[in-house]
């Protein structure tokens, strides 16, 4: 069995590396994050409830006390008004003890309307808030603290005032409820000195008025009198207070606080365990989400997870075991898409290489053929060309001007049909790796020369001037003189037929930087376009621009390029279309530099070529 395609696997591992892009700092997981929220909510919850029912039940303690406390100090006012009136203090002071034997009451006072103190005792650590003043008076010190607060006018309205009870003595305070600051206090298990101070004023009239409406009944027996008539005689009002002690309310407060307190950490639990079992609940699934995803990253064949909700997370879950089956459903086809894939260019491949050698096989018949069709043409060539020269000569008898003239045009195309099956079989031998190659150190200069002069016809023809151009220190290059005479001849051959008349065809030499020596073929002929640039090198091509009259199949520039190539070099064109074309190669040069390369040279005046150095 074959291994699943590399392109999927580099899928795989490109989608595994998705984790990487994780942050590995600290973060806060799901779950976390829901219970956090959870306790927030239940906490400030709780503390609002709390602290509602906290007030309210302080609230309603607070107003039972003080209602208790106006029952008993009314009571008081009513039981001793006639003492108050009457100035009887033992009487009064025997309903003041009754009061004061109620747990609550801290002290009851009677004051009177000048402010004075009539009657009063205090428990505890109020005994000491009434004073002797002078002979036969007392103080309370409550008195002036809640005289400026109470109305002159007679009133059935109690009025209730918060009190602390401290070293200095008694501070008001400015509203009966307690702080959140006391509450905690409570809470810790602290006695707060707090007392309430209600205060009622008891009614001061005299017995009769002046217009008694029973005696006006039992008198006159007249009912329709006016009850505008009725008038009352009032007195300045004498003020009962009645201290209660919140010693008893701050117990039944602490302990619903503790009860509070309790409740609402056992709610908090109770709702922490919640979030804790709900968020586990959550993320348990999308932890199995996770670690399927991941192995589906990485790819594994992952199961179908099962759907334990019927909610979002159960909704996911389905809609991620669709995907899984898919993307296995589709690596399944990749693969066998790849193995089929993976025969088809096996079998293509193979094809490809029998074409190939099939190619080639033919290739070397054809060599072969070439090579033999060449030598074979060679002789009866041969043997016709001198049969023609001697006839032309007259040898074998006169011929006329006319004759003459029809066996030079014979000649000339026999020659062109020897150089086409030279060409031929040059090509054929360097295809098939038959050329001989005898390398050894030459004069570039005399080369060129010697090319200059072979191709000296044709320039001639076509007034062609041929300029050389070498330096003065060419070193010498590793070749094959005859090849390099065929390589320059044929760039030569190449560039004076393309040239046009009255025009100059440059050779140039140089060394190069890297141990070569440049050689350089320059025309102004018609130029070469750059589809026909990278063309111009195969055999038989021929460029559309040169026209029918040209002569040539096309084997010259192949040829070069073969033996150059055979040399270790490179051969190039640089052309510009409509200015010309320059053609070089590259030979590796020797050392050995020639003291005076230009001495070399052959004579040139006879030819129309110039030497420059």
């Amino acid at each position: 069995m074959r291994t699943r395609n590399p392109a999927i696997a580099r899928t795989s591992m490109a989608m595994v590396d998705l984790e990487t892009l994780t942050p590995a700092r600290f973060s806060i997981t799901l779950r976390t994050k829901l219970v956090f929220c959870t306790a927030v909510i239940l906490i400030t919850a709780c503390l609002l409830l709390g602290w509602l029912f906290v007030q309210q039940q302080v609230r309603s303690a607070a107003e039972s006390v003080v209602q208790s406390g106006t029952l008993l100090a009314e009571h008081l006012a009513h039981m001793g008004r006639s003492s108050i009136v009457a100035g009887d203090t033992s009487r009064l002071n025997q309903h003041i003890q009754e009061i004061l034997a109620v747990n609550r009451v801290a002290y009851v006072a009677v004051i009177s309307p000048s402010s004075e103190l009539q009657a009063g005792f205090g428990k505890g650590a109020w005994e000491d808030q009434f004073s002797q003043q002078a002979p036969g008076e007392r103080q309370f010190a409550a008195t002036q603290l809640l005289r400026p607060r109470h109305r002159t006018d007679v009133t059935s309205e109690p009025l209730v005032s918060a009190i602390d009870l401290n070293t200095e003595g008694p501070v008001l305070r400015p509203k009966l409820e307690l702080t959140p600051g006391e509450l905690m206090s409570l809470v810790g298990g602290a006695e707060l000195p707090i007392f309430y101070d209600i205060t009622v004023h008891v009614p001061s009239y005299s017995p009769v008025t002046t217009l008694d409406p029973a005696l006006q009944l039992m008198l006159e027996e007249r009912l329709d009198e006016p009850e505008e008539n009725m008038t009352r005689t009032f007195t300045a009002s004498t003020l009962v207070q009645v201290g209660l002690s919140t010693s008893h309310l701050q117990h039944d407060l602490r302990r619903l606080l503790w009860q509070a307190v309790i409740i609402t950490l056992n709610t908090l639990a109770g709702g922490l365990c919640i979030a804790v079992l709900l968020a586990r609940r959550m993320t348990i699934p999308l932890q199995s989400l996770t670690l399927a995803a991941t192995k589906l990253a990485g790819g594994e064949t992952v199961p179908a997870l099962d759907i334990r909700t019927r909610d979002e997370i159960g909704t996911l879950t389905g809609v991620f075991n669709n995907m899984a089956t898919r993307l296995h459903a589709r690596e399944r086809e990749l693969r066998e898409l790849a193995h089929t894939l993976e025969d088809r260019v096996k079998d293509r491949t193979e094809e490809l290489a029998l074409a190939n050698t099939r190619l080639q096989e033919i290739d070397r018949r054809k060599s072969i053929f070439v090579s033999t069709a060449s030598h074979e043409l060679r002789t009866p060539l041969t043997s016709m060309k001198v049969h023609v020269a001697n006839l032309r000569d007259g040898i074998d008898g006169a011929v006329s001007d006319e004759q003459r003239r029809s066996l030079a045009r014979v000649e000339a195309n026999l020659s062109r049909l020897q150089l086409l099956i030279d060409d031929l079989l040059d090509l054929s031998q360097i295809e098939m790796g038959q050329t001989a190659m005898h390398v050894r150190p030459v004069a570039v200069g005399a080369v060129i020369a010697k090319s200059v002069e072979d191709v000296y016809p044709m320039a001639s023809e076509r007034r062609v001037n041929v300029v050389i151009t070498l330096v003065s220190d060419l070193p010498q290059v590793s070749a094959d003189p005859d090849k390099l005479h065929q390589i320059t001849l044929n760039l030569l051959h190449n560039a004076v037929k393309f040239t046009r008349s009255d025009t100059t065809v440059d050779v140039s030499a140089a060394p190069l930087s890297d141990g070569t020596v440049r050689i350089s073929v320059s025309d102004t002929g018609p130029g070469i376009t750059l589809e026909d640039a990278e063309k111009i090198f195969q055999p038989f091509y021929r460029v559309s621009t040169t026209g029918k009259t040209s002569k040539g199949v096309g084997l010259g520039l192949a040829i070069a390029k073969l033996l150059v190539e055979l040399h270790h070099g490179r051969l190039w064109v640089e052309t510009v279309p409509g200015y010309g074309s320059r053609f070089s190669f590259t030979l590796h040069s020797i050392q050995t530099r020639r003291p005076a390369p230009a001495q070399a040279l052959p004579l040139i005046s006879p030819y129309p070529y110039t030497v420059q150095q």
